[in-house]
């Protein structure tokens, strides 16, 4: 992480991106425009391609 970093977060912005099917939190450095996602086994989205 960038040394003096200021991370924010939103419970509800974590349960949209990942869809409730696993844990896992995003934290935005909004002075770095940096993004951490910290997860722990994510399951793989199943393709809706061709």
């Amino acid at each position: 992480m960038p040394k003096g970093a200021r991370w924010v977060r939103s419970d509800s912005f974590d349960r949209e991106m990942t869809g409730g099917t696993y844990s896992g939190a995003f934290y935005l450095g909004p002075g770095t425009d940096t993004v951490y996602f910290d997860t722990t086994n994510p399951s793989v989205a199943a393709s809706s391609g061709p």
